[in-house]
């Protein structure tokens, strides 16, 4: 009697291991995709608390009425609010580019802060 595996037992072994990494594979790049929205979305509240901070300081550039102002994330860079090396858009690694735009809400009595992603 010979001592082994048949040709049949590999193959099923095979297709078992391809179907469970198939699955890990799948797995990990959903966790990743999550992350990185999840990295994104507290990059931009980041943004917008920095802008926030920025405000405070430069309150008279603000407007009073319905108009927006619109401030560059690059200057808030140079200002010192936030660090340039933290500019990096989190799904591609390229260099971040933005607009957090200003506004002021009558009804509330207070600034809105909402930051916009753009080509740089």
């Amino acid at each position: 009697m010979k001592k082994g595996f048949t040709l049949i037992e590999l193959l099923v072994v095979i297709v078992l291991l391809g179907v469970i990494a198939t699955l890990v594979t799948t797995s990990v790049m959903s966790i990743m995709g999550d992350s990185r929205s999840s990295l994104s979305d507290t990059q931009k509240n980041t943004i917008e608390q920095a802008a926030k901070q920025w405000g405070t300081i430069h309150a008279d550039e603000l407007p009073l009425d319905d108009s927006v102002f619109s401030l560059d994330i690059d200057r808030l860079a140079d200002d010192g609010f936030i660090d340039s090396s933290d500019l990096q858009d989190p799904k591609d690694s390229s260099k971040l580019c933005g607009v957090v735009e200003i506004s002021f809400d009558t009804e509330k009595n207070q600034y809105k802060y909402n930051f916009t992603k753009k080509e740089c």
